[in-house]
Parts: structure tokens; sequence; C-alpha cells
């Protein structure tokens, strides 16, 4: 490989400065909103992710993530109409970023070679899109806009539909990208892999050093089971009677054990079969519990065999996904001042997490490693160079050396204030219309007057057991 002292002298110092005066931000900016969702500081929240979006550049590389943190943050804070329209863009740059992969050519794939993924743009996950319509139709319930909640519990639905297909055409898309480089590295004199035998090396290194990576039930592939509950109850109080069946049918299946969830069941199956008439005016609590699982850096040295200088191994970030806590094991519900329920688990975010990521691992591992063996033989390429032009030569080998430290890194970016898991408690509406919502240790979180209606969802959002509490509640059949 043969480069210009003078133009890689330029390229490496400005990187280096780049990566210096840049690197740290976004992630420090990122675990900010993290920490004031956890105490509850739902506003300030929002605010901190409203002015980390790029408004001059609409395809910034973060503006996606912090348009997702501040729609929730929004929710949660009751600002409804502005929630909503962040969870929008959210779409369109969703929508934006398939489109451009899969028409684009390798140029993102070499973006990230040189440098690392974290200069991606976040383009999302499958269950990033469907908590997007999901968030947007509890926001549309609370507005009163029913008509604009059905659309969107529909488009949540039709999203785990076409996830399955949607995540096999990008990272087919993601692999025919890798083949190409991994091409163009060995027409230059470098091998990425020596042997089918190392590639199997890799995985079994990994499998060792990471066995929780697949230590976990999963649920059916990108499927949501509170999206699909929700949708089920919401389709139930619009009278779409076929459609409620078919959704608690399937929540049912993937959550036989809540009997909440098998009571709405065995509801819709009274009222397709004409034994049920009325409607008995119902009360659903869903708790968001606890903290999503965040992405951490690890590193691990892995067999990799390149022509140009006889490496043996090399070190490669990677991203690593850590489980938080839960608030409380449930919260309790008075009702009728004498009655108590608890919420019962309904299904666990980290599993949804977990499930999609497994499935990416293998293509983040191939770009670390392709990553890291380009930027090596890079490296050795100027170290020869300096050989040859003394003081030159051996600046370009020395920031070579510094670009490839200060650029091996993995990207941890995550929706991180989605919550740990669900709860769910369901009852029939008390004769007073009034319900008290407290921890397990008797502590108020929340004493509640419910409005007249058929149907009520109360949405209550904790992710620590120190943080103020954010309670909806939303009438969505009105009298």
């Amino acid at each position: 490989m043969t480069f210009s002292s003078r133009n890689n002298y330029l390229f490496l110092t400005v990187l280096i400065f780049t990566l210096f005066f840049n690197g740290c931000a976004p992630k420090t900016a990122m675990l900010q909103v993290d920490t004031l969702i956890a105490n509850g500081n739902y506003r300030d929240a929002a605010e901190h992710a409203d002015s980390n979006i790029d408004k001059n550049n609409p395809y910034a590389v973060d503006n996606l993530l912090w348009n997702l943190e501040g729609g929730s943050a929004l929710l949660f804070d009751q600002n409804n109409s502005a929630s909503v329209e962040l969870f929008d863009e959210s779409e369109s740059l969703m929508k934006y970023y398939r489109e451009q992969i899969l028409m684009s050519d390798i140029t993102q794939a070499v973006t990230s070679t040189l440098i690392n993924d974290t200069m991606r743009p976040y383009i999302g996950s499958e269950y990033d899109g469907i908590m997007s319509n999901t968030y947007k139709a509890i926001n549309y319930m609370a507005l009163g806009d029913m008509q604009a909640a059905r659309v969107e519990f529909n488009r949540a639905i039709d999203r785990q539909r076409r996830a399955k297909v949607n995540f096999a055409q990008m990272i087919d898309k993601e692999r025919q990208i890798l083949k190409h480089k991994e091409a163009e590295e060995r027409a230059e004199g470098k091998h990425i892999y020596a042997s089918e035998s190392e590639d199997s090396l890799i995985t079994s290194r990994l499998e060792q050093e990471y066995p929780s990576l697949h230590a976990f039930k999963p649920y059916p592939d990108f499927i949501n089971p509170m999206t699909t509950y929700l949708s089920g109850v919401f389709a139930m109080a619009d009278g779409n009677y076929n459609k409620a069946h078919t959704l608690l049918k399937e929540s049912y299946g993937m959550m036989s054990d809540n009997v909440n969830v098998e009571s709405d069941f065995k509801e819709i199956e009274s009222i397709l079969d004409n034994r049920k008439k009325t409607k008995e005016p119902r009360v659903w609590v869903i708790f968001e519990n606890g903290q999503a699982p965040i992405l951490k850096e690890w590193r691990i040295d892995l067999p990799v065999f390149i022509v140009s200088n006889n490496l043996n191994y090399i070190s490669v970030a990677l991203p690593r996904l850590v489980e938080r806590q839960k608030a409380f094991e449930y919260l309790s519900i008075e009702l009728n001042k004498s009655k108590h329920i608890n919420t019962a688990f309904l299904c666990s975010m980290d599993r949804v997490i977990k499930t999609e990521f497994e499935k990416e691992y293998e293509n983040i591992v191939k770009r670390a490693i392709l990553s890291v063996a380009t930027k090596t033989g890079i490296q050795y390429a100027l170290k020869q160079e300096g050989n040859n032009q003394n003081s030159v030569g051996a600046f370009l080998g020395l920031a070579a050396t510094i670009y490839q430290i200060a650029t091996t890194q993995a990207d941890t970016r995550i929706w991180s204030t989605l919550p740990k898991e669900f709860h769910l408690a369901r009852f029939s509406r008390p004769d007073d219309g009034k319900v008290k919502i407290m921890t397990p240790q008797g502590v108020m979180v929340s004493e509640l007057k419910l409005p007249e209606s058929d149907y009520i969802l109360i949405y209550v959002k904790m992710a620590t057991s120190n943080a103020v509490a954010s309670v909806s509640v939303i009438p969505f059949a009105r009298r």
C-alpha cells in the first residue's frame, strides 16, 4: 500500500483532533437523558434531548436516537402533541435510512471501516419502530383521537408482521457490503480471515467470553408482546371483536401465565359467542418497570491474519448488552378503600431487545474486525514509509498508532429509557371511581379520581425506585 506523506499527515492530524474534541460528547449527553428519566425529571429530559437534536442537519448521525428519547420523555411528561411530532420525525428518519441502505453502495461501510460504527447514523432497530408506533397510539388515546390511535396500533402490528422480512433485507445488504470490502482488502494484499476454521474459532471465543448473548428465551421474532396485547384491548374497546380476538389469542399464547391476559381473551371469546351482551366498565394499569439494557464497550483479542504484517491477533471493541434493575417487584393498587390487587409481570422488554441484538451481532463483529484490520494495515504501511522517510514518516507511523487507538470504539448507542419490563393489572371500575397506586412498601405513588368511561388505561412509568412516577389516566371508550 502506498501513501502520499503530505496527504496522510493532513488526513490523520485532522482525524485525531476531531476525535479528541468530539469523541466523548455524545456519550456523556446520552447518559444525561438516561439519568434524568431515572429520577423522573421527564420535562428536563425532553428539553435535554431537544437541545441535542441537530436542527440544521435532519440526518445528523444521532438525530434519530434523540428524537426517540425526546418523544418518550414528552409522553411521560404528558405533552402528547409534542411527543407525536418527535415520533413522526423518528419514523421519517427510520424510513429514510432504510431506503438509503437498501439502495446504497459501499460508502457507508467504508466510513465505519476507516473509523468505527459510531460514525454511522443511528438507523434504529425494529423494536424502536414498533415502540415508536405504540407510544404514538398511547399519545393519541390521551388526546382523545381514537381514529389516529387506531391507525398507529395498526401500523405497530403491521411493522411487527413485516419486521422479519425487513430485517433480513437489511442484514443481507450489510453482508454484501462487507463481502465487497473484504474483496477489496484481499486485492490489496490483506486477508481479513485466514480460513473457515479461524471464523469458527472467533465464534467459539465470543461464546466463551459472552455466554449471556444466547442465554435467554426469545419471544417470536420481532414481536413486542405488550404492543400486541394493548392493540388487542384497544380493538375490543373499538368494537372490532374479530381483530381483538386474533390479537388477544396471540397475546395469551405468549403470556399464558398472566391471569389478566387470560381474562381478556376469555372475555372476547364470550363476546363473539354472544354469551356477553353488555360492557362492564374496566380499568387497565400498564406499568413500565425499571430500565432497559444499556450497551457497554468490551474488548476481546480475536485471531485475524493480515498477510502484509503477519499480525495474528487484534483487539476488537464490541458492544455488550448489560441488564439493569427493575424499580419494584410490583405496584399495589387499592380499590373501594379495602380491596388490594397487585400488578403482575406481563412481558420483558429486555427479551425483545436481546432477540434482535443477537441476530445482528454477527455483522457487528465482522464490521469491528474489518475496521481494526484495515487500520492495522494502514498503520503497518505508514511505519514502513517511516523507515524510508525519517521524521515525516516517523510522525505518520505514530499518528497512525494514535488514530487506531482513538478510533477503536464500540457503538453503544441504544434507546436506553425504555423499560426493563411491563406489568399489568386489570379490574372493574371501582364504585367510587377512586384508585390508589402504591409501592410494595406502602408508599403512595398516585391517588386518582377516574373519569366516567367504560374503558380506562392508567399508564405508569417508573425507571427506578427513586423516580417521580409518570401517571397518565386515559379514558378510551367514553360514555
